[in-house]
């Protein structure tokens, strides 16, 4: 931990010590980036209308990887009325910023809250715009969060902050008290949380947590991307087809036993699915895929699927989507449903990366990968935890000789280990 303390900064400058040094300068970097997201908070505080994810610093990564979230929530609850899916589409979004206050907040030292007497009773006194900022934030967070994703596991921040704060979360926001009893067992409430959050986040065992969830993920991202650049290394050319495979009526949660239910016939499903694809009359097409199973409140399990065809064969990669589709249909006698991304391109531009994309076209091939990339990196956010020995990723395999007879890259071997499919 990192001490903040005049004296400690002082130490380390009479030692003059290289190490300590750098540790100051990294210090200094943190503390400076603190200042400037404060002064970004007190800047928004007149707005407290204004959506809380809005508010934080969030790389251009971090915000399409929630996108991707969202989508997953929007369509899982597209069969709701309106003000209940805005509730549940509130309360998803502000999983990204319970992450980055968490991270925040784990910087922190002493009390951040304290209640002093006036003339009307007794009121808050915050110390840093954080501390305010925590307060609104605690008051909009819905305390069934964890419900709206069934089997999953939220990124280990979100999951620090929910079990810290419980007490408080959608308590309506308060700075002034009656009573110093109400008040005092308040902000006790409020330094108590950011205590937990600290003690949590700074230890060991959080550590190896985060980096064990980050390894895998990683493992997975690198995985894909080596498995489609030997795709591109073995043809010129790729029909990129995404095709999201779910159930008519599935996430109809009667019992706690159904999700896990629904699962396991989702798993043979898929299964099934991908051995029969590969009987099609298009199968001589047929290079490869991608399958990342996911779990949605009123949605069910369901499967975004990206399929790759060889380019320099066929076309129509929306009539190959619809094709997939069907198939799903007949597979799970009618009780399948689909979404053909490939006929809706005006929705996703090319966030997608779908379509054909030819070997040499690099910024194409680049947006595929990225789009890819986030069906893996949503386990960043909620990761989907089943019993057995069952995985939520898997892609295709690629001949370790078709990749020979190519020349420009030979580095790709390590991509041919099957992953499902």
């Amino acid at each position: 931990m990192i001490s903040t303390t005049p004296g400690a900064i002082r130490s380390t400058e009479e030692e003059g010590n290289p190490s300590e040094q750098i540790g100051l300068e990294h210090e200094g970097i943190e503390r400076a980036q603190m200042a400037d997201f404060e002064n970004l908070i007190e800047r928004e505080m007149g707005a407290t209308l204004r959506p809380l994810w809005l508010d934080l610093p969030h790389t251009p990564e971090e915000m399409a990887v929630m996108s991707e979230v969202m989508a997953d929530v929007s369509k899982s609850t597209a069969r709701l009325d309106r003000p209940t899916r805005q509730h549940l589409w509130d309360a998803a979004r502000q999983l990204g910023t319970m992450q980055k206050m968490t991270q925040m907040l784990s910087r922190t030292e002493g009390d951040l809250f304290r209640l002093y007497p006036d003339e009307w009773g007794f009121y808050v006194q915050t110390y840093r715009p954080l501390a305010s900022r925590l307060q609104l934030l605690l008051s909009k967070t819905e305390p069934r969060v964890r419900q709206i994703f069934p089997l999953c596991e939220l990124d280990p921040h979100v999951e620090v902050f929910l079990d810290s704060f419980k007490p408080l979360l959608g308590v309506e926001m308060e700075s002034r008290f009656a009573t110093h009893a109400h008040g005092e067992d308040y902000v006790r409430k409020l330094n108590q949380g950011v205590q937990r959050v600290r003690e949590q986040v700074r230890s060991e065992a959080f550590g190896r947590k985060l980096e064990s969830r980050r390894r895998g993920v990683d493992k997975n991202a690198k995985s894909l991307r080596d498995y489609i650049d030997a795709l591109f290394a073995a043809h010129g050319k790729l029909l990129s087809v995404r095709v999201d495979l779910s159930y008519k009526n599935a996430g109809q949660i009667n019992h706690p036993g159904v999700p896990r239910e629904e699962t396991a016939r989702a798993i043979k499903d898929r299964d099934r699915f991908f051995r029969e694809l590969k009987k099609q009359p298009f199968a001589e097409h047929y290079l490869g895929c991608v399958w990342k199973l996911e779990y949605g409140l009123f949605r069910g399990p369901h499967f975004h699927v990206l399929l790759f065809f060889d380019g320099a064969k066929v076309r129509q990669d929306g009539l190959f989507a619809k094709l997939a589709g069907t198939l799903w249909g007949q597979i799970t006698q009618g009780r399948g449903d689909y979404f053909n991304c490939n006929a809706h391109k005006e929705r996703y531009g090319n966030a997608l990366g779908i379509g054909m994309i030819n070997r040499s076209d690099l910024e194409k091939r680049a947006l595929l990968q990225v789009a890819a990339s986030y069906l893996v990196k949503v386990d960043y956010v909620r990761r989907l935890t089943l019993e057995g020995a069952y995985r939520t990723f898997g892609r295709g395999e690629v001949s370790v000789a078709t990749i020979r007879r190519q020349p420009d890259v030979p580095d790709l071997l390590n991509s041919t280990n099957s992953q499902g499919g």
